[in-house]
C-alpha cells in the first residue's frame, strides 16, 4: 500500500514537472489529478498532458482546456473498456489509439467488434488497426463501415501495414464521385472477394480495389 502511494505521488510529480511553465496553474492541477488517477487505472497519461500543452500554447482559456482534458480522460476510459470487451489485455498505446478513433467519431462497439473478428492479434497490429480506422472515420467513413473495411482488408492475408493505404484509396474513390461510405463499402467488397478467391497462382497479390461506386 505504501509503495503504491509513493508510486502515485512520484507519477503526480512527474506530470507536474512536464507541465511546469507550459500551462496555467489551474490547468496543471487538474491534469496532475486526472493523470494520476488515469495511471492508477492503467491508462496512458501522455494524451492528457499533450492536450493541456496544446491548448495552452494556443492561448485557449483554462476552462476550455480543462474541459478538453476531461473529455480525453473519458475517451481513454471508453477505449480501454472497448478493448477489454474485445478480449485484449491492457496496452497503453492501444488504448491511446482507441481514444484517437473514438475522438474521430468511431463507436466503442465497433472497436470491440473489430477486435473480436481477429482473435490472437498482436498489440502492434491492434494499434495500427485502430489508428487506420480512426483516420477513415475522420475523413468521413461511418464508424461501422470503417471497421468493416479494416477487418475485410486483414482477411486477405496481406501484411497489416498495408492498412495504411486504405485512407488514400478511399479518398481516391471519393475524388471519382463516390461518398466515403460508398468508397469504403466497395473496397471492403473487393477485399472480401480477394480473401475468398486469392490471387492467381504464381502472381503477386494486387491491392484491393473496388468496382466503380454509383453516384449518390
Amino acid at each position: 500500500m505504501i509503495l503504491t502511494v509513493l508510486a502515485l505521488l512520484g507519477m503526480q510529480q512527474g506530470i507536474a514537472d512536464r507541465l511546469s511553465g507550459r500551462v496555467p496553474a489551474d490547468v496543471g492541477a487538474v491534469v496532475e489529478s486526472l493523470g494520476t488517477s488515469a495511471a492508477a487505472r492503467g491508462l496512458p497519461i501522455d494524451p492528457l498532458i499533450q492536450k493541456a500543452i496544446e491548448g495552452s500554447a494556443k492561448g485557449v482559456p483554462s476552462a476550455r482546456v480543462i474541459a478538453a482534458v476531461r473529455l480525453v480522460a473519458m475517451q481513454l476510459d471508453t477505449a480501454a473498456a472497448a478493448l477489454r470487451a474485445g478480449g485484449m489485455i491492457s496496452d497503453t498505446l492501444a488504448i491511446a489509439a482507441g481514444a484517437f478513433a473514438i475522438n474521430a467519431g468511431m463507436d466503442a462497439g465497433d472497436i470491440t467488434n473489430l477486435l473480436m473478428r481477429r482473435g490472437g492479434q498482436t498489440t502492434v497490429n491492434v494499434r495500427l488497426e485502430l489508428n487506420v480506422a480512426g483516420t477513415l472515420v475522420a475523413i468521413g467513413v461511418p464508424s461501422a463501415e470503417a471497421a468493416d473495411l479494416v477487418s475485410a482488408s486483414l482477411q486477405t492475408g496481406r501484411p497489416a501495414t498495408d492498412l495504411l493505404s486504405l485512407p488514400s484509396l478511399v479518398q481516391g474513390e471519393v475524388a471519382r464521385g463516390a461518398t466515403p461510405a460508398q468508397a469504403a463499402a466497395g473496397l471492403a467488397r473487393a477485399a472480401a472477394a480477394q480473401a475468398r478467391h486469392g490471387p492467381p497462382p504464381g502472381r503477386p497479390q494486387p491491392p484491393p480495389h473496388p468496382p466503380s461506386s454509383p453516384h449518390p
